[in-house]
């Protein structure tokens, strides 16, 4: 079992259908949810949010919750407008942060237009996530995505929980120094392989990959700065469950796994 922190749902797009395509799976949320929705998978997760503002969050299941994603061009510069519906997002419980994209946008995280958006997560009492580390878009630059920006962030912001999306991979150790000396950062640990693969074949034939993982997780050494996250479709879930399992002694997975999420995005399941 485990809780999702960071999945997509990106229903009629290329992006979704090519990503999905690529695992041997359908890029549909009812496909999503039939499948890794069930009593040996995902007892719910996060969705970080895409396109159209008006969109995003809609017709979730109990125990999945969303970030409000700004990976649009057109919301920049940050208008009343923009800003306004930004705060209805988190306004709803539903919803639990804000999630910005650099390097998909030309704007690094620690840039002074995002500031009302921080002022705003830490009114509403919800998380900011942040991407960092590899894009799966060619076209992004890989200069706005270094976890280093935000370590101004945190600095500036101490009430603010951050979370660093893909652990900042492959800039790890980078990602791990960030961590440790912001008590207010946190890592989801998705998007760390990308397409088909089985777990048992990749740690055979990347062990130094695996080894770097397990020795900045180490370093950090505090079971609670990680939690479990896919970044479905560009992965089989439960295969990916089992690879994160791999990096990790058996006594901090239930954190991992599902209770550092719950707390991190102050989540309280329906029904379990």
């Amino acid at each position: 079992m485990y809780f999702d922190a960071h999945f997509h749902l990106f229903d009629n797009t290329s992006l979704g259908d090519n990503l999905a395509a690529n695992i041997g799976e359908n890029s549909s949320s009812d496909y999503f949810f039939k499948k890794y929705h069930t009593r040996e998978s995902a007892i719910g997760g996060v969705v970080m949010g895409n396109g159209p503002l008006e969109t995003q969050g809609e017709n979730l299941p109990d125990n999945f919750y969303y970030c409000v994603g700004l990976d649009e061009l057109s919301y920049f510069p940050l208008t009343a407008e923009i800003y306004n519906k930004i705060k209805i997002h988190l306004q709803n419980p539903k919803c639990v942060g804000v999630k910005l994209y650099p390097g998909y946008l030309p704007i690094y995280p620690n840039d002074k237009q995002y500031e009302p958006i921080f002022k705003l997560c830490i009114e509403c009492n919800k998380v900011l996530a942040i991407h960092t580390g590899m894009p799966a878009a060619v076209s992004a630059k890989l200069k706005y995505t270094r976890p280093i920006y935000l370590d101004d962030v945190a600095i500036d912001f101490p009430e603010l929980k951050i979370i660093m999306c893909h652990f900042g991979n492959p800039f790890l150790e980078e990602a791990a120094a960030v961590m440790e000396h912001n008590s207010n950062v946190y890592a989801d640990l998705s998007g760390l392989i990308e397409g088909n693969f089985t777990t048992k074949y990749f740690c055979e034939t990347q062990r130094d990959y695996i080894n770097l993982l397990k020795t900045w997780i180490k370093y950090i050494g505090d079971s609670k700065k990680f939690m479990f996250g896919t970044d479905w479709p560009a992965v089989n879930c439960i295969e990916y469950q089992k690879f994160i399992s791999q990096l990790f002694d058996p006594s901090w997975l239930d954190d991992v796994m599902i209770n550092n999420a719950l707390k991190i995005y102050n989540i309280r399941l329906k029904g379990l």
